[in-house]
């Protein structure tokens, strides 16, 4: 239990330092950046993202399959086998853009300049994701923690230092560059230690098993990209750079919840395939219970609290965006919805499915992304994106409930509908009804109390 409770804690921790530092530094650089600057900041990060996805080839994400394919003595011996892979896969994805830099720059709405620090960051960016994956499967927790923190101070001291020294109109590259330096200056140490600790570097089987599960998975987490990403890029399009900075802004203030959902399934998915491969069902509904509530609370008590506190988060010229927040939330406690048929999909290797799903969601995100920005402006793009996330959660449920049938599917519909309607409950309420801000911070520090009673009752977090 107490090891339980480390590990998660540490998980926890190190995520939100990780995912957490553009959340919570966002009130400081939105200011600094202005809306036109700080659009532009989320698509350079944007295209970032996507290179870190497609360029590697998302190697990481096949390293809790190996720990069940494969004994423990193998285990290093694979990591440095796929990172070998995925280095090499890099190499080429970026010497191909390199030769077309001049076209590439041009669709891209970027300078040469940034097209490189794009390239470095997006290599760093892998490979520590790929020392964290490590790391959190191997329940390696405090380690995890200390990368984090170490790229949290480095890079948040340097983009200020940047940022300040630069002129208004390019301060922006202050922080592409503090980015771009500190994931390069982990990353590549990080890329290293794993070839150095494993001494395997081109192995066909190692290859073959890798290659049969990641490509599936480049394709669903680029769609999924697509499917979070999809909205700024049109709203680019199609209004404004402005435009995007305000939607941004809202999109990261409620992202907060994405990222204590992320720190949370960062802990709960080790012991989900942990608890899978020994059969202890027991267990793991037990966890997913825990898991279900915990956040279920956080999402409604953040709905309660959100609009006084966004107020003070942003400046006057981004509050167009507060209306815009329960939508965001609203989808991101969707998405947490999907990650219990997900991890099932991946722990019987049917990443083809999810990969087909999430390309399925995306095309339909921006479709309607194209008609609902057209009619309801920023509003509609995040309408867009919610019902693209309720779409896929239906189309993984129904594969998981009805044509994978494997018989010990633990997320039937009455253990999540529950909490669900509970959630979305308090949202049309707050909705429909403009309750004074007194009531609704109580309600949030009752329902607050209520589950730090359940936590130490059950004595563990999930």
């Amino acid at each position: 239990m107490k090891r339980r409770n480390r590990v998660v804690f540490f998980n926890i921790l190190s995520t939100v330092l990780l995912r957490g530092i553009s959340i919570f530094t966002a009130p400081l650089f939105s200011r600094l950046l202005g809306d036109s600057g700080y659009g532009g900041l989320q698509m350079y990060n944007i295209w970032t993202s996507a290179a870190a996805i497609i360029f590697p080839l998302q190697t990481q994400g096949t390293l809790v399959n190996a720990r069940v394919e494969y004994p423990e003595e193998e285990q290093q011996r694979y990591q440095s086998s796929v990172m070998t892979l995925s280095v090499l896969s890099f190499l080429i994805c970026a010497a191909v853009v390199l030769i077309f830099i001049r076209p590439v720059s041009a669709f891209f709405e970027m300078e040469y300049f940034l097209i490189y620090l794009m390239l470095l960051q997006a290599f760093g960016t892998f490979c520590v994701s790929f020392l964290s994956t490590k790391f959190t499967y191997e329940f390696k927790a405090g380690r995890n923690m200390m990368i984090s923190l170490g790229i949290t101070i480095f890079s948040l001291i340097l983009a200020l230092v940047l940022v300040l020294r630069l002129p208004k109109e390019i301060n922006y590259y202050g922080r592409v560059v503090a980015n771009a330096s500190t994931y390069a200056l982990v990353g590549i140490p990080a890329c290293v230690y794993i070839l150095a600790k494993g001494k395997s570097f081109v192995n066909r089987k190692y290859w073959k098993f890798c290659l049969l599960l990641a490509i599936p998975t480049v394709f669903y987490n680029l769609s999924d990209l697509i499917l979070g990403q999809i909205d700024r890029v049109m709203l680019q399009k199609m209004l404004s750079e402005a435009a995007v900075g305000q939607y941004s802004l809202a999109l990261n203030f409620g992202g907060i919840m994405f990222t204590i959902f992320g720190a949370l399934n960062n802990s709960w998915c080790p012991f989900f395939f942990e608890d899978m491969k020994l059969g202890n069902a027991r267990a793991l509904k037990e966890r997913s219970d825990n898991y279900l509530e915990l956040y279920t609370v956080l999402s409604v008590g953040f709905i309660l609290l959100t609009e006084e506190v966004y107020h003070v988060f942003a400046s006057q010229e981004f509050w167009t965006g507060t209306s815009l927040i329960p939508i965001f939330v609203s989808s991101y406690y969707i998405n947490f919805l999907c990650t219990f048929p997900v991890n099932y999909e991946y722990y019987y290797k049917k990443t083809k499915v999810v990969a087909v799903i999430t390309i399925a969601s995306s095309l339909s995100n921006m479709v309607l992304n194209y008609i609902l920005i057209q009619r309801l402006g920023i509003g509609g793009a995040a309408v867009a994106t919610f019902f693209s996330h309720c779409l896929q959660l239906l189309m993984h449920y129904v594969y998981c409930r009805y044509i994978l049938k494997k018989g010990d599917y633990p997320f039937g519909l009455g253990r999540w509908l529950g909490y669900a309607l509970a959630y979305f409950a308090v949202v049309a309420l707050t909705g429909l009804i403009q309750l004074p801000w007194l009531v609704r911070w109580g309600l949030g520090a009752l329902v607050g109390l209520w589950e730090l009673w359940r936590i130490k009752k059950r004595k563990v977090l999930i």
